[in-house]
């Protein structure tokens, strides 16, 4: 419950259990940490996978499929060039509420057509992750620049 107390971090990851780990600690200052956990944890998944690790959606796809995502993950992480990259979380609370702000050193992405839920990927065994971080966990969901950096957006409750 300290957590409360905590205005502004900024924590570094390189990894996905590193990423579920703090998204965990980190939802623990919201009014709902439940529904704060869920969007961190894909933003911040995919900050690690895409972004830092140049993962494409069809290349996770496949890996799923096969079972080998983990491994992969893992096998990138120890390459050169991806070894020394960390993803990061800056997180502020204040009179406006609280904002996530989640940058990867990834070449960015065309983010615009996974704001919405797509027909198309309903079946996907990913591709979701985006529309619902911005439909269920945040009020307000903004990608900046090429779309390795995004910004979500959580008002406080009394001023919804």
């Amino acid at each position: 419950r300290t957590l409360v107390n905590m205005h502004s971090a900024r924590f570094g990851f390189r990894t996905p259990a590193e990423a579920r780990a703090i998204a965990t600690l980190i939802s623990g200052v919201c009014p709902d940490p439940g529904r704060v956990v869920l969007g961190l944890s894909e933003l911040m998944l995919n900050a690690v996978e895409h972004g830092n690790l140049g993962i494409t959606y069809a290349e996770k796809t496949v890996l799923i499929r096969e079972g080998r995502l983990g491994d992969e993950i893992n096998r990138r992480l120890a390459l050169p060039g991806y070894a020394e990259r960390e993803a990061s979380l800056e997180f502020e609370r204040g009179e406006f509420g609280y904002r996530f702000t989640i940058r990867d050193h990834g070449q960015g992405f065309d983010w615009h057509e996974f704001l919405e839920m797509r027909p198309e990927r309903a079946f996907d065994t990913q591709g979701r992750g985006i529309a619902m971080s911005r439909l269920i966990s945040f009020d307000q969901l903004n990608y900046v620049g090429r779309g390795n950096e995004v910004v979500a957006l959580l008002r406080h409750p009394e001023s919804l």
